[in-house]
């Protein structure tokens, strides 16, 4: 092939525009060196590109609105100037700097010995009913009309023996370390320097998931229950920068009101209380912020608890937050049992940090409890020195729950591609309830995900990196995330696509347990026919396993009893490529 040939082959395939049923044809030649006798010349191949339409990619101010809905946690805060001074004139004036840090550290230890004592276990739920692991002969009895009334005899019992449990743990737990504080004016102000910082803290960060979550949420009449004086009132006021009609704040003592009166005097329409008494307004908006404890006993929580739900107005939000220890969780694990089992679910939802109103996984493993931190600057140590002089930011960890009474995203959609906003998407995507674990080009996960699974995500750099894409059906297609998955922080949703590594996260749930969530999940599949949640290659990951040939097993040779080991939720066991010889053994 010559050189003059070459350049009239260019001359006749001339890049040209076609358009044609709203498509535009666009020839592209690439240059191709070859070689030939000793000359190099170039030869140009053509690639054609069909369809070239607009690009699909979301737009800046969409990501941005993902982003900010998702990543809720936040880093470092800082109390109020103004509130800081006050609190600076709160220690000069009435108490020496020595007896005041003496009281601070001598309440510290009291409370930690009621907080910190308890261990994690395996709690007792109403929702998982492990007497109906295997059906027996007297379940096949029961099955027959003539015992209808006896059957329903035993399904209350059974619920009511969950309940006798979760009491007689109460009782043991709470009669071996009894704490009672006599609050002295002195023991007062230790009180507020050495709680305040955090408290406060743990409330702001909670209002402000709230705000940005909830957009149409505008709160007017305000009740704040807490141990320490002003911390919700005044993160409240931050959170929502406009004035309030009424505010009512309930203080155990005299001396607390008194300082409480002294931190939010530049806050009008408040109104305090010792005690909550039986009023005929609402509240749109209730704190209860570490009160549980305070309580005599589980029935007093419970009735607490239902009689403050009582003074929520429609579409009010209820804040319930505790310590951040297995005692803390364990109370907080029981009221949310109580919501689920005696509220239908068109009354109420869970707005955080649960993605779901079902069983608690973390209750069930045995090691672990639900409970998140924040950091928080704490006051200068020439003023009040809470601990080591070199730490000027201290870390509180706490539990909470936030409640909304109306009916909720979950219950109006199926999945997340139903919802409509990005805020209604926000109430099924996974919840990060672990420190996520950072390594070399790859971020563990641990996530609470939809429908009550604990699993462990695994983010790796050089995985198939998707875009920001909207599809044609107007769904959003996300991908693995891995630079927002490095910036990721403890309490934040993950919103980007499952890649799930352990379908069980620490691998510590108890067998009896996985096999009834397991059937729980093959259960809600089949009623709602909801798509799977995993997806494609967890799928292959799944069926690749030599674990499902022990499976297959079991099945085709017709034991009673299930495999003593974790299923995984896949969307199904393809059981065909065991061939005849699986079947041959059972016919010998």
């Amino acid at each position: 092939m010559t050189i003059s040939s070459i350049k009239s082959n260019l001359n006749m395939h001339v890049a040209r525009k076609m358009v044609h049923s709203k498509e535009w044809k666009i020839n592209v030649f690439l240059p191709i060196q070859e070689r030939g006798r000793g000359r190099r010349f170039f030869a140009y191949r053509g690639y054609k590109f069909d369809s070239i339409g607009e690009s699909q990619s979301l737009s800046a101010e969409e990501i941005e609105e993902l982003d900010r809905v998702s990543m809720v946690s936040l880093k470092t805060l800082k109390i109020p100037d103004i509130v800081r001074n006050k609190l600076h004139n709160l220690a000069k004036q009435f108490i020496k700097k020595k007896d005041l840090e003496k009281l601070g550290r001598f309440m510290a230890k009291k409370l930690t010995s009621r907080n910190c004592v308890e261990l994690p276990r395996v709690l007792p739920s109403k929702l998982l009913c492990e007497l109906k692991e295997e059906k027996n002969k007297i379940e096949k009895m029961l099955d027959k009309k003539s015992y209808k009334c006896l059957k329903q005899f035993l399904l209350n019992y059974e619920n009511k023996s969950k309940e006798v449990e979760q009491v007689a743990l109460t009782y043991a737990e709470d009669t071996r370390h009894k704490v009672s504080i006599s609050f002295f004016p002195e023991v007062s102000i230790a009180y507020t320097l050495h709680n305040f910082n955090g408290n406060y803290g743990i409330i702001y960060r909670i209002l402000h998931e709230i705000k940005v979550r909830i957009g149409d949420f505008t709160p007017s009449v305000l009740l704040s229950y807490s141990s320490v004086p002003a911390a919700g009132v005044i993160a409240a006021q931050e959170i929502f920068t406009y004035k309030f009609d009424k505010i009512v704040t309930v203080e155990p003592s005299e001396h607390l009101t008194s300082i409480s009166k002294y931190l939010m005097d530049h806050i009008s329409n408040v109104q305090y209380q010792m005690h909550l008494y039986e009023q005929g307004h609402t509240f749109d908006l209730i704190i209860l912020s570490h009160t549980l404890l305070s309580l005599y006993d589980y029935n007093s929580r419970n009735l607490f608890v239902k009689n403050v739900w009582n003074k929520l107005s429609k579409k009010g939000i209820i804040v319930i937050i505790e310590n951040g220890t297995p005692t803390g969780f364990r109370m907080l694990h029981s009221i949310r049992e109580m919501f689920i089992t005696e509220l239908k679910f068109d009354k109420f939802h869970i707005v955080a940090p649960c993605p779901h109103e079902s069983i608690c996984p973390l209750s069930l493993t045995g090691k672990d409890w639900c409970h998140f931190s924040q950091r928080t600057l704490r006051l200068s140590h020439h003023i009040y020195c809470k601990g080591s002089r070199a730490k000027n930011v201290e870390e509180e960890k706490y539990s909470y729950l936030v409640i909304r009474k109306c009916e909720g995203p979950r219950t109006k959609y199926k999945s997340e591609s139903e919802a409509v906003t990005v805020k209604e998407k926000s109430f099924f995507w996974p919840r990060v309830v672990m420190p996520t674990i950072k390594a070399g080009k790859h971020v563990l996960i641990d996530v609470c995900s939809y429908p009550y699974n604990f699993e462990r995500l695994v983010v790796t750099k050089s995985s198939s990196l998707l875009s920001n894409i909207r599809t044609k059906s107007g769904s959003i297609l996300k991908g693995y995330g891995y630079k927002k998955a490095r910036k990721i922080l403890w309490g934040d949703l993950w919103r980007f696509t499952k890649r799930i590594s352990r379908p069980d996260a620490r691998l510590y749930t108890p067998e009896v347990t996985k096999r009834h969530l397991y059937r729980l999940y093959q259960k809600q599949k089949r009623r709602e026919n909801v798509k799977s949640i995993v997806d494609k290659k967890s799928e292959q990951f799944y069926s690749s396993r030599a674990i499902h040939s022990i499976v297959a097993e079991y099945y085709f040779l017709g034991l009673p009893c299930s495999p003593p080991f974790p299923i995984p939720f896949c969307e199904s066991f393809d059981l065909c490529h065991y061939s005849r010889s699986r079947r041959k053994l059972v016919n010998m």
